[in-house]
């Protein structure tokens, strides 16, 4: 999913759950990334960036109103920008510019549909990592928990629910079956959901029609074995 994207949904997400069992954010280690790579002047503009981006999620929280306001999307686009920095490596020049405005319309316009009944629980974990399981592939995080729900969130125009699709989303719930969750209470995944953002359309399966429960322990022997290749 594209970043941002994925960035002001979890946002609008926590503020739905009191609760929210959170990590640091991927950005700030694009922070730390730009600081080793670029000028002195572009590290102290993303470290500034990033600050900024903070302090308006805060105020949101603290807020009343549910839906991220435009200044708190707009900061989305800019942590997104430094989430590349990290996973690809790519350093945006247009990084600190304002964002265009078609795309502020189009992350407003996906918010206005968002159901809110799947995203509101008892328990609510975003960017979940899995521990040792994550640790196996070199680095794996999803999207969301809510409650016995592993989902995964997409903006792509197709809907369609693709074989990649369904293996992402098994290969995350395999890897929490190695690792378990990290810094949530205990509680099985029982369901694995994709959210289509751009149609509001959420889609989940249970686990059990998925994966047999006693070809589970052959199932995880054999990842543990071809990731160590």
């Amino acid at each position: 999913m594209n970043p941002s994207r994925g960035q002001q949904l979890r946002f609008y997400v926590q503020k739905l759950n009191k609760k929210t069992v959170t990590s640091s954010w991927v950005a700030e280690q694009g922070v730390a990334a730009l600081s080793a790579r670029c000028s002195r002047a572009t590290a102290n503009k993303a470290k500034r960036t990033l600050e900024e981006a903070k302090r308006r999620h805060r105020a949101y929280l603290k807020s009343k109103r549910t839906v991220p306001p435009p200044a708190l999307i707009e900061a989305a686009v800019w942590l997104a920008s430094l989430d590349t920095v990290f996973r690809c490596g790519f350093v945006d020049p247009k990084m600190f510019a304002p964002p265009p405005r078609a795309l502020m319309e189009d992350l407003q316009s996906m918010l206005a549909i968002e159901p809110v009944e799947h995203f509101r629980g008892t328990r609510c974990v975003l960017n979940p990592t899995f521990g040792p399981g994550s640790e196996l592939v070199g680095g794996a995080d999803d999207d969301l928990i809510i409650d016995d729900t592993l989902i995964d969130l997409k903006t792509t125009k197709h809907l369609t629910f693709g074989r990649e699709h369904f293996n992402q989303l098994a290969g995350y719930y395999l890897l929490s079956c190695i690792g378990g969750v990290d810094d949530c209470e205990e509680g099985g995944i029982n369901y694995l959901a994709i959210y289509f953002a751009r149609y509001g359309f959420f889609h989940r399966i249970p686990v059990a029609r998925c994966i047999a429960e006693s070809k589970l322990p052959a199932l995880l022997r054999w990842l543990k074995k071809r990731a160590g290749r």
